[in-house]
């Protein structure tokens, strides 16, 4: 089989084939970009060049991404295309499908279109490649144009998030709290495109599950931030005794573009964060505990000493031994003391440990002022 400019197609290309790749191309069209060509000047000719192909398939992995080269001009002769070469041997592969040649009567011009395929290994960087095209003419020097293959990948993009500005955060149960990420675009040629932003905390639970669409663009090797807000569970009934986990965390997952339609979803990133209750619930558990560990002292001693203590005597003692427990429990709370007696049972912010603090606060100090009032001042004791 002969094809124009006489050159034989070579057997592999195969009539069934060739009709596969030419629908191919025809599909591709709907959603190809096209790039015009420096104009070529031989004499007073001139030719001008464009070059589609579909941008957003154009991505690493891709073995049969096609492209049209197309060529204008009113001169008598054509100029013709010898030779689309690969601006990385080992990457990035070019083979020429088909080219036809015909005139227009209705604009007057000579055209010439070739298709080619490019192969695009799975290693190829996404990037800005400069492809060269070299064209012959009859009696005169081959010219070289440059057109830009606009490669990217479908996974394993170049957008992170910068750890070292990802510390620990503070969440209170039942209410809305508010992190923020900081996105490095590490693309050297795309900006990128922040579509949305997931959100599921592990373990399931701790956090509401949140989905929230972005609007925001960061240009290449260039920084930005987001802020996403999302809602804490309530206090349950089990955390409410055994607390929060040292090891919760949050998973992000960010979905984002290449300006190019190329769309990512395989950025995760875990977040840590501390889970502590609102201060009114450890506020709650101090005064339970306080409550209780001086009911339970004043019991035992009206048991032993039924008689000794009167009623304004028991009004005091309640009142002189729920203050301690309360300063007791307020030391631990604010100066974050965790006690080793507990250390199993969680820290501080654990409504259980405040209230078995409060509690021995109590009985402590109940048995503290008992001792005062026994011991009594100098000279008293009989």
């Amino acid at each position: 089989m002969v094809i124009a400019g006489g050159k034989r197609m070579p057997r592999c290309f195969s009539s069934p084939v060739v009709l596969l790749c030419l629908l191919l191309a025809v599909c591709g069209t709907v959603r190809a970009r096209t790039f015009p060509l420096d104009k070529v000047e031989i004499g007073s000719n001139e030719f001008f060049g464009t070059v589609s192909y579909d941008v957003e398939k154009a991505y690493a992995g891709n073995h049969n991404l096609l492209l049209t080269i197309s060529l204008n001009t009113k001169a008598g002769k054509d100029l013709e295309l010898i030779r689309c070469e690969s601006p990385e041997q080992a990457k990035i592969m070019f083979t020429e499908i088909s080219r036809t040649s015909f005139f227009d009567s209705a604009t007057g011009l000579h055209k010439n279109e070739y298709t080619y395929r490019a192969d695009i290994a799975e290693t190829a960087e996404p990037r800005i490649y400069l492809v060269p095209l070299t064209f012959s003419y009859p009696n005169e020097k081959n010219t070289n144009r440059i057109f830009w293959l606009y490669v990217g990948v479908r996974n394993k993009g170049k957008l992170g998030v910068v750890a070292d500005q990802v510390g620990t955060n503070e969440f209170l149960t039942g209410s809305y709290n508010t992190f923020r990420l900081e996105l490095e675009n590490n693309f050297p040629d795309y900006p990128v495109n922040i579509r949305s932003i997931t959100v599921k905390s592990d373990p399931p639970g701790v956090v509401e599950n949140l989905t929230a669409a972005q609007n925001l663009t960061i240009d290449p090797l260039q920084r930005g931030s987001v802020e996403v807000s999302l809602k804490a569970s309530p206090m349950s009934f089990s955390n409410l005794l055994s607390g929060f986990s040292d090891s919760t965390r949050l998973i992000v997952n960010i979905t984002y573009d290449d300006t190019f339609g190329r769309v990512i979803t395989d950025l995760t990133y875990p977040v840590k964060i501390r889970v502590r209750p609102r201060d009114r619930v450890l506020l709650l558990a101090m005064i339970i505990g306080v409550v209780a560990g001086a009911i339970i002292k004043l019991y035992l001693q009206r048991l032993q000493q039924k008689g000794v203590i009167s009623r304004r005597e028991v009004l005091i003692a309640v009142a002189v031994t729920s203050m301690i427990g309360l300063v007791v429990s307020f030391i631990a709370v604010v100066g974050r003391i965790k006690i080793i007696a507990f250390d199993q049972m969680g820290s501080y912010d654990n409504p259980a440990v405040i209230f078995v603090i409060s509690l021995a606060g109590a009985v402590g100090g109940a048995q503290l002022f008992s001792m005062l009032v026994k011991s009594g001042p100098p000279g008293t004791q009989t």
